[in-house]
């Protein structure tokens, strides 16, 4: 059985591994908090902007990311397994894949406007909205080739790299967002949508940062992506979407629902869909850490299972999530004690920071839901098992949560409407269900592993 003592070797190597993953990813929330406060300095109406524009570009960049994301567990099963040569060319393959389906949401942006207001969004907040959008655009196929790029150097454990230039990007972000929203160096004041252009250069820059270094440090000479570059393989390639694509399916499935819900929301008005995007930023930044221990589980599980050690992968998924469940439970309490002053910080508006600070319950409440699924997905990637948890967020979530939340936000249930309320009772359903039918299926594969004959 594993070991679930904190002070455990595998507890400690999983940190070490995840600690820098976790401040990468932190990092990059931090990107929309930015976004988010600075906006809302400028008013509920910018603040607004922002969020709509989140709910519109985080779906289709965690959705693409997680398909990306197939090079971790391929990668960490050749690093297990010690074929350089084959880290190598899945790697340069992930950055193929990245750059292409980068390209596949701008061809969706000429329409993003009219969208908009077919959703009972307001004219202008739609126009504005739609300026966001085509900033972050502009950056997202550079932002697909850094994630690439990142989940090889993970997966090899150099994730110290990913950190810093995570936090450059960041640091680049609120300074070209102070430019941008407010109008500097003789630059029109874009309020708002400015976020979404900082954001896109942003993107570009760390791009540019992450190759030199992985040309560059010595860390990376034994698995050398810079020379001998060719064009990409389809039999790789498709290795990677047999992965990826149910990967990318269930990433964006929750993050839909839960940025869908700014866009049901529009017709209550600009204080619901602010209050709804603090709420959403702020669980966000906390879900970083079971995220972080999710991505280096499918790494640890991955390796593992390359060596040959089916027992050991087992071992290290269930300490994953003894620790994940540590970690949330020790978050609700300070998420229920400090969420007026969280929602203080992001808005000036009296009415926004009482609702957000209202949904912020709601947030307190899924931390160990939201730790399980994160983490059972995690370790399943490990063992390449992609498909089945995809199945399981569109149920619990398009099924399940999502049509609950719109119920109850748009009927209530004594025909009174619960607004924005209705639709995070909803989500929270839909998080209760697939965290437990995740552990059920995390808990079958391991244990077929195992008795097919692994060590």
């Amino acid at each position: 059985m594993p070991d679930w003592n904190p002070l455990s070797r595998d507890t400690r190597a999983l940190w070490r591994l995840a600690g820098p993953i976790i401040l990468s990813q932190v990092a990059q929330v931090l990107v929309s908090f930015l976004d988010t406060v600075m906006s809302g300095q400028a008013g509920a109406a910018e603040q607004a902007v922002v969020g709509i524009g989140v709910a519109i570009w985080i779906p289709a960049f965690i959705g693409l990311m997680s398909l990306v994301q197939a090079v971790s567990p391929i990668i960490a099963h050749h690093y297990g397994a010690g074929d350089r040569a084959a880290v190598v060319r899945d790697a340069r393959e992930g950055v193929w894949l990245a750059a292409g389906v980068g390209l596949v949401p701008l061809m969706a942006l000429p329409w993003l406007r009219s969208w908009l207001a077919a959703a009972g969004i307001d004219p202008v907040l739609a126009q504005r909205a739609a300026i966001f959008v085509w900033g972050i655009g502009v950056g997202l196929p550079a932002a697909l080739v850094y994630r690439a790029l990142a989940f090889y150097s993970a997966s090899i454990n150099q994730t110290r790299p990913i950190m810093a230039l995570s936090f450059l990007g960041l640091a680049v972000n609120a300074v070209l967002n102070w430019v941008l929203i407010y109008g500097h160096f003789g630059l029109p004041a874009m309020g708002g949508a400015g976020c979404g252009w900082a954001t896109g250069i942003g993107m570009w820059v760390s791009l540019l940062a992450l190759v030199a270094w992985t040309r560059l440090a010595p860390a990376y000479r034994d698995y050398f992506l810079w020379r001998a570059w060719h064009g990409p393989t389809w039999a790789v390639q498709r290795r990677l979407l047999r992965v990826g694509l149910p990967m990318g399916g269930a990433g964006l499935a929750e993050v839909a629902a839960f940025t869908s819900v700014a866009i049901l929301v529009g017709r209550f008005g600009a204080v619901q869909i602010a209050a709804h995007q603090i709420a959403l930023n702020f669980s966000a930044l906390t879900f970083m850490l079971p995220s972080g221990l999710a991505t280096a589980l499918t790494i640890r599980v991955g390796h593992a299972l390359g060596a040959g050690h089916a027992r050991r992968a087992r071992d290290i998924a269930w300490n994953g999530m003894a620790v994940g469940w540590f970690a949330a439970g020790a978050a609700i309490g300070p998420i229920v004690v400090l969420r007026h002053g969280v929602a203080a910080v992001y808005s000036a508006d009296p009415a926004v920071q009482a609702l957000a600070a209202n949904l912020l319950l709601f947030a307190a409440f899924w931390q160990l839901f939201d730790a399980t699924q994160v983490c059972a997905i995690g370790a399943l990637r490990g063992y390449k098992v992609t498909l089945m948890p995809m199945v399981l967020m569109l149920v619990a979530f398009w099924a399940i949560g999502i049509p609950v939340g719109t119920w109850l936000g748009y009927v209530g249930v004594t025909g009174e409407p619960l607004k924005v309320y209705g639709f995070w009772i909803g989500l929270v359903v839909g998080l209760v269900f697939v965290s437990v039918c995740l552990v059920l299926e995390l808990r079958r594969v391991a244990g077929r592993v195992l008795a097919s004959g692994g060590l």
